[in-house]
């Protein structure tokens, strides 16, 4: 029997709301990560609720960001750490937190309270980094960053489901909609081993398909504002800040060795085009070619 995750959602509030950190906040912020990071405790929000996931894995606060990276995406960190921008500068966010939240341990523990009392258990956590090369290199073989983002989506989905389903219990999924995007059956099929998934909907709010895969009963749906559910709007807060702490330590990588100083910059695609003409004749100096930094598409 599948439960209501609208529902559970709904019964973890007030200790995890999606909202921006105040002063006063004594929630997790866990939720639709963009509605998250805002406001002066924008990067605070977003650790505080990366902190938390951690704590529900070992019970202690995380203070190495890298160690946590390692952790989630062990594969990634291999190439990442080689990485001059990514692997040799730490960020600052990673090492400490506003001193007007220090005292998080007391509302963690509420917060962990609520959901043991709701009987929901966090078993693991897996993620993907995709850096520049990485990105770059897909780009070559397909030519498509959508295909890109649902192939490591779901092959993310599958290596989960291996490492932590017990056979024949039923596993739901819950992604976000991939662009606009509302078909995903021949992608679900080529990932699972051409394993056949039924459609039991496909619309522009909802996409939902079911399978029984290698013994495992599967139900995935894909969803319009779907990291408004709890299990993946954890897993929202959890990737946003990993990018957050992967772009300051780019941008202080740059800062660093420009002469000139460069304004740092958040990645976007008007205000790269800006970064990325500041930093190509330093990048030139040091020998780094384009597709080591810069996005084909």
């Amino acid at each position: 029997m599948s439960f209501d995750a609208d529902q559970m959602t709904h019964g973890l509030k007030p200790e995890f709301l999606t909202k921006p950190l105040q002063l006063d906040s004594i929630h997790i912020p866990i939720g639709d990560s963009k509605k998250i990071h805002q406001g002066k405790l924008a990067a605070e929000g977003l650790l505080l609720g990366s902190r938390f996931i951690a704590y529900l894995i070992d019970g202690k606060i995380e203070d190495d960001w890298d160690h946590r990276i390692k952790c989630f995406a062990r594969e990634d960190w291999k190439r990442l750490s080689k990485i001059p921008w990514y692997g040799k500068v730490q960020s600052k966010h990673s090492r400490s937190l506003n001193e007007a939240i220090a005292d998080q341990p007391c509302y963690f523990e509420a917060a962990a309270t609520k959901l043991k009392s709701s009987s929901i258990e966090l078993v693991g956590v897996q993620s993907r980094v995709i850096d520049e090369i990485e990105f770059n290199r897909h780009i070559d073989l397909t030519g498509n960053k959508s295909i890109l983002l649902s192939e490591s989506t779901l092959t993310l989905v599958k290596d989960v489901i291996m490492a932590i389903s017990t056979k024949s219990e039923l596993i739901e999924v819950y992604c976000d909609k991939h662009g606009g995007r509302n078909r995903y059956q021949s992608i679900l099929t080529h990932i699972f081993d051409q394993e056949w998934f039924s459609i039991e909907i496909e619309s522009q709010g909802c996409s939902r398909y079911t399978a029984n895969w290698n013994g495992h009963l599967i139900q995935i749906q894909f969803k319009v504002e779907g990291d408004s559910i709890f299990p993946s709007a954890a897993a929202s807060i959890i990737a946003k800040w990993t990018r957050e702490d992967l772009m300051e330590r780019l941008n202080a990588f740059w800062q660093e060795n420009i002469l000139d100083g460069v304004k740092p910059t958040a990645g976007y695609y008007v205000d790269a085009m800006r970064f990325a003409e500041q930093i190509q004749a330093s990048a030139r100096r040091l020998r780094l070619d384009r597709d080591s930094w810069w996005r084909k598409k």
